[in-house]
């Protein structure tokens, strides 16, 4: 279908490419990989004939589709995501089956670009390119605003699909589920490898062990060789032998070894210590037009934690940090900024703000007039910017390279709370791995966004869950949340064989409760420890069979998901959008039984703290 036939490529007086070559084979799911700045971005840019090879050639197939998702999305105003999504290109109906795929309501089709998330405005996109049924898709950093559900829906329909993939990610978990081929830019070179980021991992470095071991011997066999030289150098009777080995010598072609990138490491200026409470909103609300995000949230944030919002993509995560960041005002309710608080924000799309012309070291320099110019090479240097390359130009480099400018920037002065919005985004596995540790070292407070498990597992000590204009708080870390997540599933699911009974009796728990709760509440004494065993004995099994109830739903809600998350399910519009809706009718039931629960917990507290109070 494509072929990479000995490409050179090089701008000013750094190549990207010399003699790279690579085939890319029909059905067959590639992912591109290597450091930033090694020239993944500009070999999509070759292949799509926006730039030229110095030297060597790109061959298609004649009349060659090739659908292409950039990193940077356009920038589409004034068009709703259905408009968006099918441009002419098919008929309005086929659009919207493809839009119900990708996650979006009814409601939503008619919601206008600019208000969505990154997250559904690269789905957007990518019913455009799937309307469009390109022979070749070429995706880079297709899951960088994607949340976990719609991740999984992505991956299986690339699997089920018949495209041809050619993807730029640095999600190496997302590659292991896709991948038949890695392409790696190493050396200037594509090298090529069957099987997904993990079978890559093992081949090279089984060729790597190769390579090493055929370079010692070589240089075993050269210090052999020139040892004989040197020593029968000036001796006639040797004068022949020393010639023959020095042409020898001559003609030996010398292994070079890759050296990959060196592990810099960095800490970020120590900030002044800020006061005990950093920041709170009280009562604040925000919508976009018709929707409502928040209503009256209350959110505080304490110093030294490192807090990570989770949730959907337009669950309202981004607005929440700006709102805590000050950049986006509520509709109503107040911000209180903590006494001695200092904030650094890095907005999800912060490295569009960078001047394109001015070099690395300009852009870090603009942040403060007083730091030094040693200060800030060491900086750069910091983020694997290193003599010439700190003098490049911004529009010369990569998505990955502008975003670790953007980082930096945020150093020049410190600042003892951190507000991040996808920091990892474009980060190659060894820049991601440099600003984690300094991020674990950094003594102030951290609030970020982050769709990457390792990064959320090694930073976060308190996980917020964003959902429907609410904020749930987990006191844990990222594996803690997972398994408090897992372990409340499993405690509701271990109950679901007393289902049938549960139905039953569903409608029978309200009016015990509702006397509980009219009853007047006088200081409980001896006398009342019996009705105080028997109202706990009830309020126990009305728990129990809500937590039956919930799980019933829950698992109803988790089949109807895998269900609706088959593509063939996509070419019956109505059948689709009869199993949603009647899938949202379960989602608000459950909305209902949960918080009938909450209600029935309460009260089982109480009277257990009454009965304490007796003993």
């Amino acid at each position: 279908m494509l072929q990479v036939e000995s490409v050179h490529k090089q701008f000013s007086t750094k190549v990207l490419f010399d003699s790279a070559s690579a085939h890319l084979r029909p059905h067959s799911r590639v992912g591109l990989v290597g450091p930033n700045g090694t020239g993944k971005t500009t070999l999509f840019r070759m292949i799509l004939g926006e730039e030229s090879p110095d030297d060597g050639t790109i061959r298609k197939r004649p009349r060659l589709r090739i659908g292409y998702l950039p990193q940077e999305l356009e920038t589409i105003t004034g068009k709703t995501a259905l408009d968006a999504a099918h441009r002419d290109l098919y008929p309005e109906h086929e659009a919207k089956r493809i839009l119900s795929g990708l996650g979006f309501s009814e409601a939503d089709f008619a919601r206008p670009v600019e208000n969505l998330s990154g997250g559904y405005r690269m789905r957007v996109a990518l019913a455009h390119l799937l309307l469009s049924n390109p022979d070749v898709l070429m995706l880079d950093e297709p899951t960088n605003h994607l949340d976990k559900p719609t991740q999984r829906w992505f991956e299986e329909f690339l699997l089920n699909s018949k495209l041809t993939l050619l993807v730029i990610s640095h999600d190496t978990a997302f590659l292991d589920r896709i991948a038949t081929h890695i392409w790696e830019l190493r050396d200037k070179r594509i090298q090529e490898f069957r099987g997904n980021y993990t079978k890559f991992r093992e081949l090279r470095a089984e060729r790597d062990a190769q390579l090493h071991a055929a370079a010692n011997r070589q240089a075993k066999e050269v210090a052999r060789v020139q040892q004989f030289v040197d020593r029968f150098r000036y001796q006639a009777n040797k004068a022949r032998q020393v010639q023959s080995r020095i042409k020898q010598l001559e003609k030996v072609k010398l292994i070079e070894l890759q050296r990959d990138a060196k592990r810099v490491k960095f800490k970020f200026p120590l900030p002044s210590t800020s006061g005990r409470h950093v920041l709170d909103l009280a009562g604040v609300a925000k919508q976009y037009g018709e929707k409502v995000v928040y209503s009256g949230l209350d959110f505080s944030v304490e110093r030294g934690q490192r807090i990570a919002l989770v949730g959907e993509n337009g669950a309202g995560k981004s607005t929440l940090l700006k709102m805590l960041a000050g950049v986006l005002p509520p509709d109503k309710g107040t911000r209180t900024v903590g006494h001695g608080v200092s904030l650094h924000y890095f907005a999800q799309h912060q490295a569009e703000t960078l001047n394109p012309e001015h070099t690395i070291l300009e852009s870090l320099g603009e942040v403060s007039s007083t730091v030094e110019t040693n200060f800030l090479r060491g900086l750069a240097g910091a983020f694997l910017f290193s003599g010439p390359d700190q003098k490049k130009p911004i529009k010369a480099l990569s998505g990955g390279e502008r975003n670790r400018v953007a980082l930096a920037r945020m150093l020049v002065e410190p600042a003892n709370t951190l507000l991040l919005d996808e920091p990892t985004n474009h980060l190659d596995p060894a820049s991601v791995d440099v600003l984690t540790d300094a991020l674990t070292e950094f003594p102030g407070t951290i609030i970020f966004i982050s769709h990457d498990p390792t990064f959320l597992t090694r930073i976060s000590t308190r996980i917020v869950e964003i959902e429907e204009g609410k904020a749930r708080n987990f006191f844990g870390d990222y594996e803690y949340y997972l398994w408090k997540k897992a372990q409340e599933f499993e405690s509701i699911k271990e109950t679901s064989d007393e289902l049938t009974g549960a139905k039953g009796n569903q409608g029978k728990s309200a009016g015990p409760t509702k006397a509980m709760a009219s009853q007047s509440q006088p200081k409980p004494s001896a006398g009342d420890r019996r009705d105080l065993n028997k109202t706990q004995a009830r309020l126990e099994k009305q728990v129990a069979r809500a937590e039956t109830d919930i799980a019933a739903h829950e698992g109803r809600i988790k089949e109807r998901d895998q269900i609706l998350a088959d593509p063939a399910l996509y070419k019956d519009f109505a059948k689709w959008n009869g199993l949603h809706q009647e899938q949202e009718s379960w989602k608000k039931e459950l909305e209902r039984l949960t918080a009938r629960w909450e209600s029935l917990s309460a009260e089982l507290s109480e009277v257990k703290q009454k009965l304490e109070a007796l003993a």
